[in-house]
């Protein structure tokens, strides 16, 4: 079933109530916008929008509490990229009703069991998680990456994907450096993680800032080697 326009815009009414409705805390309202975005990119890619109605009440209910769920999962990756947030491990989450803490220590409601974000292991489970996750990002990343057909944007991605943080200059001038003649390299770079993402997102592995996450996946097998 196709979406008109009028159909897009009642998703999008719907989807900024429920968000305004969610984020409660004063500190995270300049966040509602780019949740709101996120929520419904997120729906319209799953082919949510397409397979769902807000035509009768009953089909109203059942979308508001998906996109409910969908609204507090795009929030909790958002607080998850900027250090807002972590995921509790499971030993403190014997001791917890909630599965992620902010920084401050202070509880944020529950979130999908299959929404990644990376924190240190302490478990053999958890560590067996990281390597997983790595492989997951470097399978995806190679596959998309083998169908790019420009030499040099291949360069510029595998630079910026794996290895940004050795080089001390913004995306547009790393493109240059590499000989990568892009008008928006950043834009081109953020394109290509999303494809990272829905591709590892069914095992439970969102990428959104590949090379911090990248490091800190090293960074977590190195230990667990050291410490075997």
């Amino acid at each position: 079933m196709k979406v008109d326009n009028k159909e897009l815009a009642k998703y999008m009414l719907l989807i900024k109530k429920i968000t305004n409705w969610k984020v409660r805390d004063l500190g995270h309202k300049n966040l509602i916008e780019d949740i709101v975005q996120e929520t419904f990119i997120k729906l319209f890619k799953q082919g949510f929008l397409e397979k769902n109605s807000l035509d009768t009440e009953d089909e109203q209910k059942m979308a508001t509490a998906y996109i409910k769920q969908t609204v507090h999962s795009c929030y909790m990756d958002l607080l998850a990229s900027l250090g807002i947030n972590r995921r509790l491990t499971k030993a403190e989450r014997l001791n917890s009703e909630n599965k992620y803490e902010n920084i401050k220590n202070d509880h944020i409601d529950d979130v999908n069991e299959n929404e990644l974000t990376l924190v240190e292991t302490d478990t053999p489970e958890q560590q067996l998680f990281v390597k997983e996750a790595y492989q997951w990002i470097k399978n995806c990343y190679l596959s998309l990456l083998d169908k790019v057909n420009d030499q040099n944007r291949k360069t510029f991605f595998e630079a910026a994907f794996w290895q940004f943080s050795d080089y001390d200059m913004s995306l547009k001038a790393l493109a240059e450096h590499l000989g990568y003649g892009s008008s928006n390299p950043t834009q081109e770079l953020k394109r290509f993680v999303e494809k990272v993402s829905l591709c590892t997102q069914p095992h439970g592995v969102i990428v959104n800032n590949p090379n911090e996450q990248i490091q800190f996946l090293r960074e977590q097998m190195e230990n667990s080697k050291a410490h075997s």
